[in-house]
C-alpha cells in the first residue's frame, strides 16, 4: 500500500501533476518519514507549484540527510531566487558547481552567471559563463551563454536575460494562501492604532484681539476595506474597491476622568458624537500604449458621517443618531511615462467635488469647465518617482494646483506647492520614510480690517479711519517622519510624527500648527506593500483646510 502511494506520488511528480503529487507524497511521508528522496520531490513539487518558501522549508529538513545533494541544492537555490533572496541562491549554486560534475552542477554554473550578469558584474559573469562553456560544451545553455559572453566583450549588456523561468506565484498565492479569499485576484487589508493630535493656533478676545489657543485630541483608529483586481482586459488593467475609515474622538481629560472609576461607564471617554466614520468606493483604469506610455483614470465617491446608532452615549440616547456630513466626487484623469522600470512620471488633473450637508456655504470643488461661460479653471499636478534599487531607495516628487471654489467665495483660495519623499529600507524589512512639503494659499477675496493688517482688532480704534484692505495669503510646511516593520508580508507596524504649520505675516488669526503622533497595525493580503498602493493612491496629498 505504501509502495503503491509512494510510486503514485512520483509518476503524478513526473507528469507534472504537482497539486496531485503533493497530496499523495504528503500521506506516504507521514507514514515513511525517512525516505528523504521524497522530502527533496515534495519540496520541489512545492516549489513547482509557485511556493517556494514551503519548498524551502522541505527541503531544507533534508539537506544534511539526502544523497542527491546537488538535486536538493539546486532547487533550494531556485526557490531562494524565487524568493528574492539572491544571496543565498549564489551560495548554493556555487557550492553544487565547484563539487559536482553533473547536470545540476551545469544548470547551477549558468544560474551563477546570470545572476553576476544582471548585477552588472562583468569579471564573475565572464568567469562562471566560461566555466559553463569550458566544461559543459553541450549544455542546454550554450548559445546563450556566448551571446551574454560577446556582450561583454562589446561593452554592452543584453535587457531580459533570465535563467530558470520561475512558476507563477501570483497565482499560487492566490490559490493556496489560507489568508486568500478566491482563486481570482483580489485584495483586503484591516488597521488598527491610536491617533494624539494638538492644535495650536489663535482665538479672539472679549476686547476683540487674540490669545494664543490650544486643543488636543486623541483617536482610536480603525480602516478596513476590500477590492478586486488588478484585472487585465488586452491593454486595460482595473481595480475596484470599498475602504471604511474610522476615527473616534476623545481627549486626556475624558480618559483621565474615566480612569478614576473605570467601572463607571457613564464616564466612558469614547462617546457616539465623537464618531467619525468615512465609506469610500474607488476604481481605477488604466491602458498602455506602448511599452512606456500609460493613460488613466481614477475615481472615489466618499461619504462623511458622525455618530452610529451601534454606539450611543451612556449619557445621552438622543445622541444614538447618524449625522451625514458630507459627500466628496473625486475624478483624476491621467497621463503616465516611464523611461525604464525605475522612473516613472504622471500628469494628471485633480476634480473634487464636496458637498457639505450642513453648511452649504463650505461646499467646494476644484474645477471649472467654462460650460457657464467663464473661463475653465483647472486644478493640476506632475508626479515624477525614482527607485534606487541596488540602494533600497525611493524618491518621489509632486507639484500641484489646486483651485478652490466654495459656495462662498470669500473661502475660495488656489494651492500651489511640492512635497519630496525618500523612503530607505535601512535593514532587512525595516523601513523609513521622510516628508518634506511646502505651499501657498492665494485667497480670491481682502479681508477687511478696521486696523492695519498685522494689528490685532481693538474697540479703541478711531472709527473715523478707512479700513484695511488685507490680501490674504497664507504659507504652510509638512514635515513627517515615518519608521515601520514589514514583519511578514502581510503583517507591517508603523510609528509616525506629523507636523503641518499654517503661517500668515499679515493675518495673525489663521496661523496655527498641528502635530500629529501616530501608531498603526496593519494586515493585508495578498502583501501590505501592494494593498497600500491601491488604497492610498491618489490620496489628498494637497493637505487641504478643513472648515
Amino acid at each position: 500500500m505504501l509502495a503503491d502511494l509512494r510510486s503514485q506520488g512520483l509518476s503524478q511528480f513526473q507528469g507534472k501533476k504537482y497539486e496531485e503529487s503533493i497530496l499523495s507524497l504528503r500521506k506516504y511521508l507521514r507514514k515513511v518519514p525517512k525516505d528523504y528522496g521524497m522530502w527533496n520531490i515534495l519540496g520541489v513539487a512545492y516549489y513547482h507549484t509557485g511556493q517556494p518558501r514551503k519548498g524551502l522549508r522541505y527541503l531544507k529538513h533534508v539537506e544534511r540527510k539526502t544523497t542527491e545533494k546537488s538535486y536538493n541544492y539546486y532547487y533550494q537555490g531556485l526557490c531562494f531566487i524565487a524568493s528574492e533572496q539572491p544571496d543565498q541562491a549564489r551560495e548554493y549554486f556555487a557550492y553544487i558547481a565547484s563539487r559536482y560534475q553533473d547536470d545540476y552542477a551545469s544548470r547551477s554554473t549558468f544560474e551563477l552567471g546570470v545572476l553576476e550578469y544582471k548585477l552588472r558584474n562583468a569579471p564573475r559573469t565572464y568567469y562562471w559563463l566560461s566555466r559553463y562553456l569550458q566544461l559543459f560544451p553541450t549544455g542546454p545553455y550554450v548559445a546563450t551563454a556566448t551571446a551574454m559572453l560577446q556582450s561583454l566583450r562589446e561593452s554592452r549588456w543584453l535587457e531580459g536575460v533570465e535563467g530558470v523561468t520561475a512558476p507563477n506565484q501570483e497565482e499560487a498565492l492566490f490559490k493556496y494562501n489560507n489568508l486568500s479569499l478566491g482563486s481570482q485576484p483580489h485584495y483586503w487589508f484591516f488597521q488598527a492604532g491610536g491617533l494624539s493630535s494638538g492644535v495650536s493656533n489663535y482665538e479672539p478676545t472679549q476686547n476683540e484681539g487674540l490669545k494664543a489657543s490650544s486643543n488636543d485630541l486623541q483617536a482610536g483608529l480603525f480602516d478596513a476595506g476590500i477590492g478586486i483586481g488588478p484585472r487585465k482586459l488586452g491593454d486595460v488593467t482595473s481595480f475596484a474597491g470599498y475602504t471604511y475609515r474610522q476615527r473616534w474622538y476623545t481627549d486626556l481629560d475624558r480618559i483621565g476622568e474615566y480612569m478614576e472609576d473605570p467601572g463607571d461607564l457613564q464616564y466612558f471617554p469614547f462617546r457616539a458624537d465623537q464618531l467619525e466614520r468615512r465609506h469610500q468606493l474607488y476604481a481605477d483604469f488604466r491602458r498602455q500604449l506602448n511599452p512606456n506610455l500609460f493613460l488613466g483614470l481614477f475615481s472615489r465617491l466618499e461619504y462623511k458621517l458622525i455618530g452610529s446608532n451601534l454606539f450611543p452615549s451612556v449619557d445621552n440616547s438622543e445622541l444614538a443618531k447618524v449625522t451625514n456630513i458630507s459627500q466628496t466626487q473625486l475624478v483624476i484623469p491621467w497621463i503616465g511615462y516611464s523611461f525604464n522600470p525605475n522612473f516613472r512620471n504622471l500628469l494628471y488633473f485633480y476634480w473634487r467635488k464636496e458637498l457639505n450637508k450642513n453648511a452649504a456655504e463650505f461646499s467646494n470643488k476644484t474645477y471649472d469647465l467654462g460650460l457657464n461661460g467663464k473661463n475653465p479653471v483647472l486644478s493640476l499636478g506632475l508626479s515624477t518617482e525614482y527607485d534606487l534599487p541596488e540602494n533600497q531607495i525611493n524618491i518621489s516628487f509632486d507639484g500641484f494646483q489646486y483651485e478652490f471654489i466654495f459656495n462662498d467665495p470669500w473661502l475660495d483660495y488656489t494651492r500651489q506647492g511640492g512635497i519630496a519623499s525618500v523612503q530607505h529600507e535601512f535593514l532587512p524589512r525595516w523601513f523609513i520614510q521622510g516628508l518634506f512639503g511646502i505651499y501657498q494659499d492665494k485667497y480670491r477675496l481682502p479681508r477687511i480690517k478696521k486696523n492695519r493688517c498685522n494689528d490685532a482688532p481693538s474697540k479703541n480704534s478711531n472709527n473715523s479711519e478707512p479700513p484695511s484692505i488685507c490680501t490674504r495669503q497664507d504659507s504652510g510646511l509638512l514635515l513627517s517622519a515615518t519608521v515601520y516593520w514589514n514583519y511578514t508580508q502581510f503583517h507591517r507596524f508603523s510609528f509616525q510624527f506629523e507636523q503641518v504649520k499654517n503661517s500668515n505675516a499679515k493675518l495673525k488669526e489663521f496661523e496655527s500648527s498641528t502635530q500629529n503622533i501616530k501608531g498603526v497595525f496593519t494586515m493585508a493580503f495578498p502583501s501590505v506593500k501592494r494593498t497600500v498602493r491601491y488604497i492610498d493612491r491618489f490620496a489628498d496629498s494637497a493637505f487641504t483646510k478643513e472648515y
